[in-house]
């Protein structure tokens, strides 16, 4: 999706497919649930200052208590969401991999997070709500095949 009206302010976010693998090797990902009942990836607003990747990790360590290595960036999505005010905005996010070893999670309650859960790839691509997001982890899925989640 690209911006078709010039008009509309954007608003820049960032976020993690934040990965781990147990003691068998066995991949695992994170899923948050939103203050919609949702099911997606840590992500959140780029505060003055920030890059995207900078950004992308203090969203999860803040919704999450979970740091990580950050990896590379998996990709951009965009799409219209409406403000406070109710006016439209063009949201633009980028979301980047994020590798731990922690299980251990503290979550942002005032900002809505009340669930997560660490699933097998197949089952967090089953779970998640928001299509673009299961695009976004989808893709970090085919970036494994060639290697770069790695154990």
């Amino acid at each position: 999706m690209s911006n078709n009206n010039p008009e509309l302010k954007i608003k820049h976010a960032a976020g993690c497919l934040v990965y781990r693998h147990d003691a068998h090797g066995a991949l695992w990902l994170l899923l948050i649930q939103d203050r919609y009942g949702k099911w997606t990836i840590p992500k959140g607003q780029l505060e003055d200052g920030e890059t995207d990747a900078q950004a992308a990790a203090r969203e999860v360590f803040e919704e999450t208590g979970i740091r990580g290595a950050l990896g590379p960036l998996i990709g951009r999505i965009e799409y219209v969401m409406l403000s406070k005010k109710g006016e439209p905005r063009l949201k633009q996010v980028a979301f980047f991999l994020l590798r731990t070893t922690s299980t251990t999670m503290s979550l942002q309650a005032e900002e809505g997070i009340h669930a997560a859960e660490w699933l097998r790839p197949d089952a967090a691509l089953a779970r998640i709500d928001y299509p673009q997001v299961r695009d976004i982890v989808a893709q970090a899925l085919l970036i494994n095949l060639s290697g770069t989640i790695e154990n």
